[in-house]
């Protein structure tokens, strides 16, 4: 008896060292990662660098100060905070809605639904920086076999002016990267669309159909109701993308600053050895503003459609 708990013992003290093993690494990283940064960065907001001292000391509510005051009369601040903000009506209200109409002509198998699946999904299987290149080609001022159909087009009408150069100047070079966002966009979220749509039983279709409903009946009736809760989790990716985007007008115009991103301007800071305070204050009110917003967005979105399991 007093060897089998004395094995059970053993056995309850190795199960636990090796729970305690397994979760030891991912609270750390936890921890660290997340727990450490976030706090640093609200202490960050309430210091400035003094070059007496050469370290940070504590300036209160300066760097908030700063901030508010650039916003309300700098240019270059308002600039990049419209072209953050504007990310999110372009994936929320252009991206998405042809997302969903692309994914459900896929999912009726229109003709050459094959083929357009692998040119939507495309683009999301393939390197951001490949994806640059080539758009960055197409529209190219000397070889861009886009930029050469303008100019031929332009031939033919006799229109005598040059096409623009459409990564040079504010705005067209911010057209220009939500036009890219649009075209890269559609794949990721046609994935999960088509695949919440063939979630949807066959039997509620054929009912449909019985009950002589139309195509677009069917859409906005049936399949709507029934993919929104992905349709919800899409648009507040799409919000988030106002806090988010900063590979695409880094790589797409990089000697500009008129196309700036709350995450750009952060990315920049951190990598050049620019203001870091007031970087990690602009970083938390954008938190501040941008959570409460979405978690508003999503009660009111989940409130559109019950939930129905299937």
């Amino acid at each position: 008896m007093e060897a089998t708990l004395n094995r059970k013992k053993k056995i309850n003290i190795g199960r636990i060292l090796f729970i305690v093993l397994m979760l030891a690494y991912p609270v750390l990283q936890f921890t660290l990662f997340f727990g450490y940064v976030n706090i640093n960065t609200v202490f960050l907001t309430f210091q400035r660098f003094d070059w007496a001292s050469g370290g940070p000391i504590f300036k209160g509510f300066v760097n908030y100060k700063t901030l508010f005051d650039r916003i309300l009369h700098h240019a270059t601040t308002q600039k990049m905070l419209l072209n953050s903000l504007l990310y999110m009506p372009i994936t929320c209200f252009v991206i998405l809605p042809l997302s969903l109409l692309f994914s459900y002509f896929l999912y009726k198998k229109v003709p050459l639904s094959g083929f357009f699946r692998v040119v939507y999904f495309l683009p999301s299987i393939l390197p951001i920086v490949v994806l640059t290149m080539v758009f960055s080609f197409l529209f190219d001022s000397s070889y861009g076999p886009i930029n050469a159909l303008i100019k031929g087009l332009y031939d033919l009408l006799n229109i005598n002016q040059v096409p623009p150069s459409y990564f040079g100047e504010y705005p067209t070079n911010q057209i220009m990267i939500f036009i890219y966002c649009i075209w890269v966009g559609l794949g990721f979220n046609i994935i999960l669309l088509t695949t919440a749509i063939t979630r949807i039983p066959e039997e509620v279709i054929e009912y449909g159909k019985i009950s002589g409903i139309k195509l677009h009946q069917e859409f906005f009736h049936v399949v709507v109701p029934m993919i929104w809760p992905t349709i919800t989790s899409i648009f507040m990716l799409g919000i988030t993308s106002v806090f988010t985007v900063l590979m695409q007008p880094m790589l797409l115009t990089p000697s500009s600053s008129d196309t700036y991103t709350i995450s750009l301007i952060v990315y920049d800071s951190v990598n050049t050895g620019g203001d870091v305070y007031y970087t990690a204050t602009l970083g938390l009110v954008a938190t501040l503003i941008g959570l409460p917003l979405i978690l508003t967005t999503k009660k009111l979105l989940s409130s559109c459609f019950k939930g129905v399991d299937y």
